[in-house]
């Protein structure tokens, strides 16, 4: 994009203001010493000057000389606290401002000050962006509406297919304009959950256009099922930095976005980024601000003539961003690499492989780049459209080179067969991988995006949503992982015990002046993660393992043996202390010359997770076994914490 002038550019209700601004300046005669001054001084030639460029009158130099107070300018454009600015008015007419000054009592401001432009200057709309947004003006001053519409279609531009795309805030925390110096993390589409191509806001539009009297106007309408909502309001424009345009939505109007949005994102009016405009695209981002999280929503608009007429776009120029076709995921043998394992010092090809689901990111959506010509994770897992899957320990896909197949998962399992077919697996009876809430990786043939030994990853892909030419260019994938030849670790998991943590952090006490309580996690006890004496995020056991806890404890004067127990809030639903004792299969004898060795046994018959959701405590039962409840100088110590 050409620049000619780096000045904020702007249109307000009466004409186009542009403005920029300096952060000092060079008192002279008339400067006002006092730092604080009454209403009656803030008058111009004694609190301020207000100067027309010697060779542009069009272009007003405004200059605090109040020292020791910070000035502040409300001026057709809006807000400014800079000692100098400049005003730019490509149109003739009057404009009013007024100065100000901020005391420790609150700011206090002068009267109105008039500036009277005599001529137009039609120059300062030159920079192209002017006519890409809002159509420009004529050497008379006439504007010429823009009108834009949703995207609607993949029309090879932009990175868009439809009215809203994700871009992430950690690849782009500062996006610069144009497209190709940003790369959206995820173009969804049409979703059901966010935009359908069948919406109601797929009819609204926004017209921005110049008018030499009324300024920088954008009549806009939202249309939803509640029905059609009109405003004719105005906007800034800020060219000032040609890398970051701004546009501010004033008096009404705002950013057009569908109404399910609305909460979304808490700003869609002040200083709004353009971070693409042409004659024939407009995208604007705004940053997710609700309890998802911080991430840029890209709202993409064409031109309504490009709607209208999709050949009038050039298939070449700079207006237009190269674009890669679809292309599907190519093996040499995938039969061969399917059952190819990696091991320490050495690949092997087996007869039978197992895949195992990661336990991390389960499952995600992959996506054609075309701006990058590569397929790409979108990264959505655990957000609201893919909630987490806790049940991933359970799942075990096993293939025979027989072509036999065997699935183990939450939902049961299934036996069945299976052929290669190119880069796809089929199997001759529908099978589900995995399913999360609406979410299901569920078919008979599936797309296998990824299959690498050396990487530990497979991925297998349902496709979930086609480009213009009907290409496949989404899938909703499992990522898996591949069983070691040997059967993966053997032992239990060793979880490392920090018994410092028990009595810095008050996780040993006593309940109901009966029960001792030894707390290995409980997310409501109003602690950080760090305080507990192991890491909570471990404590994850799949079907049917066992937790197994040693531990001594001392200081306690016994009288009989008690019992002693693990308790969870509501794994297995044994309830607590007395209730655990009566119910629970895992009650010992308290060792209390020795070690104690409790155990715990996941029977919910899936992945049981307790970070962020459950409690476990050891429980021992001290009522009527010791000769006091005194547990001044009772220790506890736990030896080990292991999960098999």
């Amino acid at each position: 994009m050409k620049k000619h002038f780096k000045y904020l550019f702007s249109l307000s209700l009466s004409a186009v203001v542009m403005l920029t601004g300096a952060t000092s300046c060079t008192p002279d005669d008339h400067e006002l010493s006092a730092p604080v001054v009454s209403s009656d001084e803030l008058v111009e030639g004694i609190a301020f000057s207000v100067t027309p460029d010697a060779s542009d009158p069009n272009t007003i130099h405004l200059k605090s000389l109040v020292k020791g107070a910070t000035p502040v300018w409300k001026t057709p454009n809006g807000l400014s606290q800079n000692a100098e600015l400049d005003l730019q008015f490509p149109f003739a007419g009057d404009y009013e401002l007024t100065f100000g000054v901020m005391t420790k009592a609150g700011t206090v401001w002068g009267e109105p000050y008039v500036i009277n432009v005599t001529s137009n200057n039609f120059a300062m709309l030159s920079d192209p962006i002017w006519t890409n947004l809002a159509g420009g003006v004529d050497e008379n001053g006439q504007g010429n509406p823009k009108k834009w519409v949703p995207c609607n279609n993949n029309y090879g531009i932009g990175g868009c297919s439809a009215p809203v795309m994700y871009m992430s805030p950690d690849d782009y925390p500062d996006p610069v304009f144009g497209y190709g110096n940003w790369l959206p993390n995820w173009d969804p589409g049409f979703q059901s959950w966010l935009i359908p191509a069948d919406d109601p806001y797929m009819d609204s539009y926004m017209t921005l256009s110049l008018d030499p009297v009324k300024g920088c106007v954008v009549e806009m309408m939202r249309k939803s099922d509640s029905g059609e909502e009109k405003i004719t309001g105005n906007f800034n424009l800020n060219v000032s930095d040609p890398k970051h345009p701004m546009i501010t939505f004033l008096n009404g109007a705002y950013s057009l976005h569908n109404v399910a949005m609305d909460g979304t994102c808490s700003n869609y009016t002040n200083d709004i980024r353009i971070i693409e405009c042409t004659p024939y695209l407009l995208q604007i981002a705004t940053m997710r601000t609700n309890d998802e999280g911080p991430w840029w929503l890209v709202w993409n608009f064409i031109s309504e003539d490009l709607k209208n007429d999709p050949s009038i776009l050039p298939s070449e120029g700079p207006d237009l961003v190269e674009t890669y076709p679809v292309v599907e995921p190519e093996y040499a043998d995938l039969a061969t690499e399917l059952f190819t394992i990696s091991g320490d010092n050495a690949s092997y090809i087996a007869t039978q492989t197992t895949f195992l689901l990661d336990e991390e990111t389960p499952y995600d959506l992959m996506w054609w780049n075309p701006a990058a010509g590569a397929w790409e994770w979108i990264n959505g897992y655990g957000s609201s459209w893919a909630p987490a899957y806790d049940a991933a320990g359970d799942f075990a896909l096993t293939l025979n080179k027989n072509g036999k197949a065997e699935l183990e998962n939450a939902e049961g399992g299934a036996s069945t067969t299976f052929t290669i077919e190119g880069n796809k697996i089929v199997f001759a009876d529908e099978i589900t991988l995995l399913s999360s809430g609406d979410v299901a990786v569920k078919g008979k043939e599936f797309m296998v995006m990824k299959c690498s030994a050396d990487d530990n990853e497979v991925v297998f892909g349902i496709p979930v949503e086609k480009d213009a030419t009907g290409a496949a260019n989404k899938y909703l994938c499992a990522k898996m992982t591949i069983k070691p030849i040997s059967g993966g670790q053997t032992g239990p998991t060793v979880l490392k015990v920090n018994n410092d943590n028990i009595p810095a952090n008050n996780l040993f006490y006593l309940n109901d002046d009966k029960y001792i309580r030894v707390m290995l996690y409980n997310p409501w006890a109003g602690k950080e993660d760090s305080a507990f004496a192991v890491d909570p995020t471990m404590l994850k056991l799949k079907k049917n393992q066992t937790i197994t806890v040693k531990f001594t404890i001392t200081g306690i004067d016994w009288t009989s043996t008690p019992k002693a127990v693990i308790c969870a809030q509501n794994a297995n639903t044994y309830g607590w202390d007395a209730a655990a004792y009566s119910a629970s299969p895992f009650v010992k004898d308290l060792n209390t010359s020795g070690e104690t060795e409790l155990t715990f046994t996941n029977e919910t018959g899936s992945t049981y997770n307790f970070y962020g959701n459950d409690a476990i405590e050891i429980s021992i039962d001290m009522d009527g076994t010791a000769s006091s409840t005194d547990l001044t100088n009772a220790v506890v110590n736990i030896t080990s914490v292991t999960i098999e």
